[in-house]
């Protein structure tokens, strides 16, 4: 090949390229997620597949997904599956079936083994005769013609009379294993075999020489030509030549093509895949390591909710634009435990992980930088000038600035702890730094801290707001506000005792602050100071909340350990003003696109909003992000609901529109289900029978109705469906008519009557005359048992004081005794039995989420010398007073207890061996340091410390072990000190 033949051929590639990419431009570039962000799901036949081998897919009008495999067809209503195979019903001669085509009538056409041909619609099955070979492809033209392409048949059209023709390589085609179809123009069709590429036009078949002898997989008619799928790749066919589509696709065997409507071109392959061509991120893979079931890819399918179906050899799969995406290490970030975020003007996130801190590039769709990596980042506040303030769990606070990082400042600098929680800068340019251990002011080089001896509620910071022309802090112990030099104290402990104060959100313009704490949702009124709290009471669903953010279309999303909370903000009001009783929720988590349900909290921010309304949460397992107009677009979207079975006194019944009930049946039973793929799980229903029911019975939840003993008369079932916040769906109706038993006629009931009535008058006449010569002894009977009956009444009541006193009784001694089992009874810590049960969970936790799980065991030295010198009862306040010094510096998280006589033990989840040094020591010194004067004069108390780290063990004995054998080692190095077992 020449230069100049190079150079063209070139040009020609990056014509080819900028043709395809210009239909994208039309789309909502920004809306196209990167491959990798999209929700994956996974079904086999352990889900109800008849065969993991999904051959072809398809949507009928209604919203049915119809799947083609070995063992049938598959119905899919978004939960379950239903079969169908070779019987009367399909008519086909096989069950396997490898193709389907849905023409513009809305019929679904079916092909498989053994040349098996039917039809479907509304329900209605219609075979046709077969062609006796296996049928890989079909199509319908504009003129109702169905055109087949078999296994080795050859070619064959089908008329709408059923009239058949058939082409094979004797009339001119390349092979007789035909792959795929596209429209050509002046009514021709374009043919991909298992040999090279026909065009089909005015009876005639012309190959194309540029395909010869190579199978064509797949073929896609787009606006601007046609797009080939081979054995060498995928290539555009420009006049009688055939270009590469692009460089890296060159001897990809691709079997399937699919233009989503955005433009974006989808190519399923035969070994490697999918690969996706876009505008906005150029050529994207995904294949087995990325979570698809297989490599070979069948079929490629865009439903009407805009989600990718994918049919594979291994089972199907689906990518969607779930309501919530996640970023994780596999996108580049740093650590997938998240504790911190922060959002730049232009949409970028800043995203702070036990691992480090991570720069992620909504434009790219990946990280672009890290900083301090190693480093585990609990809290980001932006500076006036643009700096980035960073706050770490054991280093202090940095300033970073265009790639520059440097310690601002540490403990060794002033700083009271290095576990910096909460981080805000003041208008006058001081620095506000909250740490475990107080309240920290930066200014001007020097540090002030700040603790509960000047005014602060707790000293564990975990939020600082400014709002109102004050700075709120959130502690571990309530809300403290600083205003001129001065705290206050905002008391939360009445709200069903809430202590902690996690994060806060102001609303300045209504005056309003809400503040997640781990009693719920409370709002404060800034000019009445009213604060109300809105708790399970009044319908969330658990206690402890983290953040909060209302987004742009007034919804509330909380985060907690058990996943997102939303809902609607002019709903929370009318709680909080007693104008409703009850909030209504929608709780998200992994089912909708969330790698783990449990978001972080105990550091700031761990949810924010970005300038387009997106909203993003720090999760234990990377940084999960949801864009509430994405939710308002699924909730456009109503979903059709459809009557699946009815069944009459256990007996199914054919499916219709109108259902005859006989006159003795009692019980009918309605299976319905609302088409939706993209929240399932989520869609509300409701159904009315008028004529019984007085309103809409909510059935969310349910897909079925059952009505007993109808009594006769003709009724109207309306069935609707809706996703969460959309609009209720037209009605499935069905009428219920139900027949009367002979004796239920008018006429019988005439006839009763009239007899009825004669009974009456004659009953009436006697009646009257036995009743007044029993009047006098039924008053004396009256009385008698009206004075039995009052006696009675006093029993019972003296009965029931006595039954409620012995009640309470049991249920004191019951409190008592469970107390007694899991606590100390003269430390109030945790006793051997409790602590061996957080130890295993703990233990467990933290080895499934890969986290550091350090024990230390605590042993009063010289114990047994306090005891013969003081006595017994001074060593058991000595154990009392080491008690509570071991609780002021546990955290909320750590476990501590008493192990045995002079002997502690203390949990530290999340926590390394260095870090456990550092709080053991802290501890060791407090306890040397302590006065115990009250206790007994002169005495003086130390400890030794061993601790261990689940970093360094496998099993949790070997925990227990470890921290004994390094108590051990401090014994015998000289006591009150820290030793580590590695």
């Amino acid at each position: 090949m020449t230069y100049w033949t190079r150079l063209l051929v070139f040009v020609a590639l990056i014509l080819i390229s900028e043709i395809f990419t210009s239909s994208v431009e039309a789309a909502d570039v920004g809306n196209i997620a990167p491959l990798n962000r999209y929700f994956k799901e996974t079904w086999t036949t352990r889900q109800g597949l008849p065969h993991n081998t999904i051959n072809s897919i398809d949507q009928t009008p209604e919203g049915y997904l119809w799947l083609s495999s070995w063992e049938g067809v598959a119905r899919f209503n978004g939960k379950d599956f239903k079969m169908f195979g070779r019987d009367s019903i399909t008519g086909l001669p096989d069950v396997g079936t490898r193709a389907s085509f849905l023409d513009n009538s809305g019929r679904l056409i079916i092909g498989g083994a053994r040349g098996g041909l039917t039809s479907v619609k509304d329900g209605k099955w219609t075979p046709f005769a077969p062609v006796g070979v296996l049928i890989n492809v079909l199509w319908v033209d504009d003129k109702n013609n169905i055109w087949i392409g078999t296994e080795g048949g050859g070619l064959f059209r089908q008329d709408p009379q059923g009239v058949r023709q058939q082409w094979t390589t004797v009339q001119g085609l390349p092979s007789n294993t035909i792959y795929s179809f596209a429209n050509a123009a002046d009514g021709g069709l374009w043919i991909g075999t298992a040999a090279g590429m026909v065009l089909w036009q005015h009876g005639q078949l012309s190959p194309v020489a540029a395909l010869h002898k190579v199978p064509v997989f797949d073929l896609l008619k787009t606006h601007d030509g046609l797009i080939i799928a081979s054995e060498n790749g995928v290539s555009r066919l420009v006049g009688d030549k055939v270009i590469p589509l692009h460089p890296d696709l060159t001897n990809v065997a691709v079997s399937q093509l699919m233009l989503d409507h955005q433009g974006s071109l989808w190519m399923g392959t035969v070994q490697q895949g999918i690969f996706r061509l876009s505008k906005a991120y150029g050529l994207e893979h995904l294949d087995a390591s990325h979570g698809m079931p297989s490599n070979r890819v069948l079929d490629l399918f865009e439903d009407k909710e805009q989600s990718i179906w994918i049919g594979t050899n291994g089972g199907l799969f689906r990518l969607r634009d779930a309501p919530f995406s996640t970023i994780t290490t596999e996108q580049g970030l740093a650590g997938n435990y998240v504790r911190a975020l922060l959002s730049e003007p232009n949409g970028d996130i800043w995203i702070g992980s036990s691992r480090g801190l991570s720069r992620y590039s909504r434009a790219k769709g990946f990280v672009t930088e890290i900083v301090l990596p190693g480093e585990s980042i609990l809290s980001l506040a932006q500076m006036a000038d643009g700096r980035l303030l960073i706050g770490t769990y054991t280093a202090g606070v940095f300033i970073y600035d265009n790639g520059q990082t440097k310690l601002l400042v540490d403990r060794d600098s002033g700083l009271i702890s290095n576990e910096v929680r909460a981080l805000l800068q003041d208008p006058d340019g001081s620095i506000w730094i909250g740490t475990a251990q107080g309240l920290a002011h930066w200014h001007d080089g020097s540090v002030d801290n700040l603790t509960t001896q000047d005014g602060l509620p707790g000293n564990f910071i975990v939020e600082l707001l400014r709002c109102d022309n004050k700075m709120w802090i959130g502690t571990g112990t309530g809300i403290a506000i600083y205003q001129n030099g001065k705290f206050s104290v905002m008391p939360i402990h009445q709200f069903d005792v809430a202590e902690y104060a996690f994060g806060m959100f102001p609303q300045e313009k209504k005056r309003l602050l809400w503040v997640a704490t781990d009693r719920g949702l409370l709002r404060h009124n800034l000019d009445t100071d009213e604060t109300v709290l809105i708790g399970r009471r009044n319908g969330l669903p658990f206690d402890k909340f983290f953040q909060l953010v209302i987004d742009d279309y007034g919804n509330v999303w909380l985060t907690s350990n058990r996943g997102i909370l939303r809902f609607s903000e002019a709903d929370a009001n009318a709680v909080a003003d007693g104008r409703m009783s009850t909030l209504s929720t929608v709780l998200y988590g992994e089912s909708d696109g969330m790698l783990s349900a449990q978001a972080n909290g105990g550091s700031n921010p761990t949810m924010v909003k970005t300038p387009e309304g997106t909203v993003w949460i720090a999760t234990a397992m990377g940084a999960t992000s949801v864009r509430p107009q994405r939710l308002q677009q699924f909730a456009e979207h109503t979903p059709q609901v459809v009557v699946e079975r009815i069944s009459m006194d256990g007996q199914e019944q054919s499916l219709t529109n109108n259902l005859t009930l006989p006159a003795a049946a009692q019980r009918v039973e309605i299976n319905y289900a609302g088409l939706s793929f993209i929240m399932p799980t989520r869609l509300r229903y409701r159904t009315k029978l008028d004529g019984f029911d007085q309103d809409w019975r909510d059935k969310t939840g349910l897909n079925q109705v059952e009505y007993t003993n109808l009594a006769p008369g003709t009724y109207q079932l309306d069935i609707q469906s809706a996703n969460p916040g959309g609009r209720w769906s037209p009605s499935a109706q069905l009428t219920i008519i139900k027949l009367p038993f002979w004796w239920q006629t008018l006429l019988a009931k005439y006839i009763a009557l009239a007899a009825t009535v004669l009974v009456i008058v004659g009953f009436t006449y006697w009646r009257t005359a036995s009743l007044r010569r029993s009047e006098q002894y039924l008053l004396q009977q009256v009385a008698r048992k009206t004075a039995e009956l009052q006696q009675q009444t006093h029993n019972l009541e003296t009965a029931n004081q006595e039954k409620s006193v012995l009640l309470d009784k049991l249920q004191q001694q019951a409190l008592a005794l469970e107390i007694q089992a899991k606590q100390d009874s003269l430390t109030g810590l945790a006793n051997r039995r409790a602590f061996d049960e957080h130890l295993a969970q703990e233990y467990a936790r933290a080895k499934r989420l890969q986290q550091p799980l350090t024990l230390a065991f605590i042993d009063i030295d010289h114990f047994k010398w306090i005891n013969d010198k003081f006595s017994h009862s001074v060593g058991d306040k000595a154990l009392v007073k080491l008690a509570a010094q071991l609780k002021l510096h546990c955290r909320a998280i750590d476990i501590a207890a008493r192990w045995g006589g002079e002997e502690f033990s203390l949990l530290l989840p999340t926590t390394t061996s260095q870090q456990a040094i550092q709080v053991c020591e802290r501890l060791r010194m407090a306890v040397e340091s302590m006065d115990c004067s009250s206790i007994a004069e002169g005495l003086k108390l130390t400890v030794s410390i061993g601790l261990a780290c689940s970093d360094d063990v496998e099993e949790s004995w070997q925990l227990l072990n470890a921290a004994d054998d390094a108590l051990y080692r401090a014994k015998n190095n000289g006591r009150n000190r820290v030793e580590s077992f590695i």
